[in-house]
């Protein structure tokens, strides 16, 4: 199957200055080059584009693609809030089975045959909510035309779409008809672009319509997921210490983009597994990167990896420079999965809280009070605050000194009183261990493997 991409700068004159949707401009190219870059570990990729689009993703930043179409500029009259144009565009143009990967969807195995085999293929059913009823409620009156095929979604009969994160199929041919459709939906109230919420709109000849056409066909959708979420109850969808292990699919999607934690999690992910990708994007962006005192290459992320483990070995103090934290940072992604794969195989290891975290009390406006806090050191000056209850302060205080695993469920297992039954003790002990990896995503413990006597025996 023909696995494609599409990017629409949306006929900006400088579309480097503008943020797409996401926390920072950066954000934006960061995501395309994580996308692209899964994508290519597994699939010949073909991306659909303009030629400012062209500059940027394969001139500047040399992005992998196989193959690369410079269609997307005859959308250059559209608004450019449609940001879904360009997607069924594409569509319209393919002539064999495809499935369209968005820009902002990152894979870590392939995609199965029995997904890859539907006549059409999307990421998930999802239930359209109050969230999305207000946005209609807020758009349709404004509406000249509407297709036929939304009078169910219209007339309340329905309240279902789909999430196109992935879209295509094998029915080729029927996307021509919906992007037809979709096309003449947007195109019939040009007259009204500029007097509704165009971002919003995309939802409904997009997604909305989607359903209602496949509805009507009574063909069948595979799915990536087969969980029906609410349309604004995206879970999990932004879980990088998850990947690759417990989840090989990431989708950035609302709200996700915005968040600084998640962004920052993009950011480091990218610097530290595609270095030469973010050399180039920093290029285009450098006060953006100013606070990164160094180049990133291969070599020089394990030398960052390694000796911030070498230097917490010894449980010393640190002294907090840009190479420390950004070493600090690279195995905040990895040591959640070595966490979760220790616990699985019962093997010993200890924990410790990393010297340059501090715990006190942090005035919250919001609630007009002092908070027990977490505060965490990152990079240009700029600290992470996570509020903490008890049980947390407790752990925290035991992992003042290196401690094996096991050792500190036993300490804090004492803390339980003895008439706790056996589930109550189990569910104590999943309490900490959840906590425990909490921490160790949100840098502030440092995990350290047991190496067995065995292991130190040179093999003959």
């Amino acid at each position: 199957m023909k696995i494609i991409q599409s990017f629409w700068s949306q006929n900006l004159t400088d579309p480097l200055a503008e943020n797409y949707g996401w926390l920072s401009e950066p954000h934006n190219w960061l995501s395309w080059i994580l996308s692209a870059n899964q994508l290519a570990k597994f699939y010949e990729v073909e991306l659909y584009t303009d030629q400012k689009g062209y500059e940027i993703l394969i001139d500047k930043l040399q992005l992998p693609y196989h193959k690369v179409h410079v269609v997307l500029d005859e959308l250059n009259h559209y608004h450019k809030s449609l940001w879904a144009m360009p997607k069924i565009k594409t569509y319209s143009l393919q002539n064999e089975p495809f499935l369209h990967v968005d820009g902002d969807v990152f894979i870590w195995k392939e995609f199965s045959e029995e997904l890859l085999s539907g006549d059409f293929i999307t990421q998930n059913l999802e239930i359209t909510t109050e969230y999305y009823e207000e946005m209609w409620r807020d758009i349709y009156p404004n509406l000249v035309f509407v297709p036929n095929e939304m009078k169910d979604y219209i007339n309340n009969h329905n309240n279902y779409a789909y999430n196109m994160g992935i879209i295509g199929g094998n029915n080729y041919d029927y996307f021509k008809k919906y992007a037809a459709i979709s096309s003449d939906f947007v195109d019939n109230n040009k007259s009204v672009w500029n007097s509704i919420n165009g971002f919003n709109f995309n939802i409904f000849f997009e997604q909305v319509l989607f359903y209602n056409m496949v509805k009507e066909s009574s063909e069948k959708v595979n799915c990536l997921f087969l969980d029906t979420p609410n349309d604004n109850n995206y879970i999990g969808f932004g879980d990088f210490d998850k990947v690759p292990n417990q989840k090989s699919y990431l989708h950035l999607l609302g709200t996700y983009k915005k968040s600084v934690s998640i962004c920052n999690n993009l950011e480091t992910y990218v610097i530290k597994e595609y270095p030469q990708y973010f050399e180039r994007l920093r290029k285009l962006f450098p006060s953006h990167f100013s606070h990164y005192e160094m180049s990133f290459d291969s070599a020089k992320n394990l030398d960052l990896k390694n000796e911030f483990k070498l230097q917490n070995a010894f449980n010393t103090k640190q002294e907090l420079s840009s190479e420390y934290i950004i070493g600090r940072n690279f195995m905040a992604l990895e040591f959640p999965q070595e966490f979760d794969d220790l616990i699985a195989q019962n093997k010993a290891f200890e924990l410790l809280k990393l010297s340059e975290v501090v715990i006190g009390d942090v005035f919250n406006e919001e609630l007009n009070e002092n908070l027990r806090s977490v505060i965490v050191p990152e990079l240009g000056d700029l600290m992470s605050r996570l509020s903490i209850d008890e049980i947390d302060e407790l752990i925290l205080q035991e992992l003042d000194k290196p401690i094996l695993y096991d050792e500190l469920i036993v300490n804090m297992t004492a803390y339980l009183e003895e008439d706790v039954d056996e589930q109550g003790r189990k569910d104590f002990i999943e309490l900490i261990q959840n906590r425990i990896r909490f921490f160790i995503v949100e840098k502030v413990l440092f995990l350290k493997i047991m190496v067995e006597e065995t292991d130190l025996i040179p093999s003959k």
